[in-house]
């Protein structure tokens, strides 16, 4: 559906139209006035003339309040009703009350120029001209028409060159509006395109928005809630079997470790509830590094596989480092690094010992995980980058998600692992370019 739009060329043709109006209305009150001073007609001629002319102008406002209402509907796709043929008969209507009022007066003869404006609008191309032209040879023809001798009719160049100017600038004039219509109907679509490209786009975006938010929160849900529950699981198997063995010291400390595990998920779950956003560092990153190598180490040994985890920061001022300064993104971006990593060591390493090491250097932030596990080659990248299994067997993101993280910030990740030797994943996060 087309829509009409306030350009320079709309507003011309609007102009130009009112003109033609105006210009018709001007010269028929004008061929009134003359009709009724003329001293050589009769009063039931000038009666005739006024009312042939209220006649003329009423019939001229209805055909053209039609003709606008109806292109107007064209345009906006509101009817398939097609106006021209009754323009066309209204035009020969308008001409044809107009002779009458020539043979009533000569002061109706201007209103030929605004006639020829009408035909060249109303009619199709040639048959306007040949309108035109048979209006001009009438006008210059009618004074041999209206006397008794037409040789004693003096044409003076006023009465020939001034229909024939005028029929010229009608038809110079009307070309110019054409093509001053088709420039608008052009933008008009153009206009109409645009919009539609725009839309098209904002659609794109809101999509594109809705899926990387949708990636955003399964990254969250995959390196808290998911692995805080899978740790939870495995405890709790670890648990039953200490039960069946009567080890109830081991049985108190797991269900311990158990509670601590479920009320962390439980305030992640709340804080995704609460706002849908990434979740917040309750602590400054080093202790929760920490926090994560302990919780870590007491898991696994209430899972019956120990596994010692040291954390080591490094930096300008060695362990008294500071990551205050961090940007919150490269804070919480490194504790998610941290969570994936031991969890994947948990799940597939077999390791017995894992070191996590930091560095808060100027220009960037590194960090290191490494892990004296099983290791793997190349070609078991992609059983190891798959993220830790649940009870089910469903897999999440893993190594994909770390990568995404760390690339959402600049920075590179990487992991080096040979079989039998263990595997470390590394980190760097630029600062520099961070605000």
């Amino acid at each position: 559906m087309s829509s009409s739009i306030p350009t320079t060329g709309a507003a011309v043709l609007q102009s130009l139209r009112v003109s033609l109006h105006i210009m018709f209305a001007v010269l028929l009150a004008a061929g009134v006035t003359i009709s009724l001073q003329d001293s050589h007609l009769s009063t039931v001629a000038k009666v005739g003339a006024t009312h042939g002319a209220v006649a003329l102008g009423v019939f001229y406002v209805v055909g053209t309040v039609l003709e606008n209402r109806y292109a107007r509907a064209i345009r906006q796709g509101r009817t398939s009703f097609n106006p021209r043929p009754f323009a066309s008969a209204w035009l020969g209507c308008v001409v044809a009350l107009w002779v009458v009022l020539m043979v009533m007066s000569a002061g109706f003869t201007w209103l030929v120029f605004p006639l020829m404006f009408l035909a060249l609008h109303v009619l199709p191309t040639r048959t306007a001209l040949f309108t035109v032209l048979a209006l001009t040879v009438f006008t210059v023809g009618f004074p041999f028409l209206r006397t008794e001798s037409p040789l004693d009719v003096t044409l003076s160049p006023g009465v020939i060159l001034g229909p024939v100017l005028g029929a010229l600038i009608a038809v110079i004039m009307s070309f110019a509006y054409r093509a001053l219509h088709q420039d608008a109907l052009r933008q008009a679509r153009i206009a109409d395109q645009l919009r539609a490209a725009q839309a098209q786009l904002a659609q794109q975006e809101h999509e594109s928005g809705r899926l990387e938010e949708r990636e955003r929160l399964a990254r969250e849900i995959h390196d808290t809630l998911a692995q805080g529950l899978s740790s939870i699981v495995l405890m709790s198997r670890a648990t039953s079997a200490a039960f069946e063995q009567g080890r109830n010291g081991e049985v108190a400390d797991a269900l311990h470790l158990i509670e601590t595990s479920a009320h962390e998920n439980l305030a992640e779950a709340r804080r995704f509830i609460h706002d849908l956003a990434s979740p917040a560092l309750d602590t400054a990153l080093v202790p929760a590094l920490r926090r994560l190598c302990t919780d870590t180490q007491a898991q696994e040994l209430a899972k019956g596989t120990p596994l010692t985890c040291t954390l080591r920061v490094d930096g300008v001022h060695g362990e008294e480092t500071s990551d205050e300064h961090l940007p919150a993104e490269t804070r919480q971006a490194l504790l998610r690094i941290g969570q994936g990593s031991l969890a994947n060591i948990t799940a597939h390493a077999r390791a017995t010992h894992s070191a996590v090491t930091l560095g808060i250097w100027a220009n960037e932030v590194t960090l290191d995980i490494f892990d004296n596990g099983r290791g793997f080659t190349p070609a078991e990248l992609s059983e190891y980058t798959s993220a830790l299994a649940d009870t089910t067997g469903h897999t999440g993101y893993g190594l994909t998600s770390l990568r995404t993280r760390v690339h959402a910030l600049g920075g590179t990740l990487t992991v080096d692992s040979t079989p039998g030797e263990g595997t470390v994943i590394s980190a760097h996060i630029p600062l520099t370019q961070q605000k």
